[in-house]
């Protein structure tokens, strides 16, 4: 049993399309709620009797089409929404390595990539993500940007996707500011680990949902996290993969 756990929640906003995109189009964002309690309406959160992450082969899409990027996701840092305390160079260097572990298929289990998606990072940008405050997906601009900005204590991190049919057109990730952060383990003091949160948030940007807490806690798409200074997600169950490789 987990003893500190981070829940995702999903919501999925389907009626609110850009009309650039035309028909079969819309937009699908899924947010983490930060820390959660320990017990809920339903009893004691945790990922219960869940397989090992090597041997659960579930996946969910984010989008209804099972939409995908049909070329490199090129992606820009907003550098400048770091905030204080926090420097941007190992910020940086954490969520491109949280880019890697999703493109690159990192995992425990012995299996050689086989994922075809690719990430590539163009640089910093003064542009902010396409992601409201309250956890939800605004308009759409073109870019695709990942920064710091508050989620009103609702989130810690919040993804949105825009997608055309089986196309992924666009993914903007949204970090909270007000969150205590930290880059490594080594530095961690009671912190959410910023990698183990954006592999999660980048398997979304990537097409991915997620998938049960109780039967499918061990995978990286699972709902909750394995708690503070926890760096499991960073890397990918067999049911994210195969998610992954589904779509590429």
């Amino acid at each position: 049993m987990r003893a500190v756990t981070a829940v995702f929640a999903l919501a999925l906003l389907l009626s609110s399309i850009p009309a650039a995109l035309g028909a079969g189009a819309g937009a699908s964002g899924a947010g983490d709620t930060g820390l959660a309690p320990r017990t809920g309406a339903a009893g004691r959160i945790g990922s219960g009797a869940s397989p090992s992450p090597c041997a659960d082969g579930k996946y969910n899409f984010l989008a209804p089409a099972g939409s995908r990027w049909r070329q490199p996701l090129k992606w820009q840092f907003r550098a400048s929404s770091v905030p204080a305390g926090l420097s941007s160079t190992p910020v940086l260097r954490a969520i491109k390595r949280a880019f890697n572990n999703v493109t690159g298929a990192r995992n425990d289990c012995g299996r050689t990539d086989r994922v075809s998606a690719t990430s590539e990072y163009l640089g910093t940008t003064s542009r902010k993500p396409a992601v409201t405050s309250a956890g939800s997906c605004g308009a759409r601009d073109g870019h695709n940007v990942v920064g710091f900005a508050s989620l009103g204590g609702g989130y810690a991190g919040y993804t949105c996707i825009w997608w055309n049919g089986d196309k992924i057109v666009e993914a903007d990730m949204r970090l909270d500011s007000g969150t205590a952060w930290a880059v490594s383990r080594s530095s961690c003091n009671n912190e959410l680990l910023l990698e183990a949160l954006v592999t999660h948030e980048a398997g979304h940007a990537f097409g991915l949902a997620h998938v049960g807490e109780s039967n499918h806690g061990r995978l990286t798409m699972s709902v909750y996290i394995d708690g503070l200074c926890e760096n499991q997600e960073s890397t990918l169950g067999l049911g994210d993969m195969k998610g992954l490789e589904a779509l590429y």
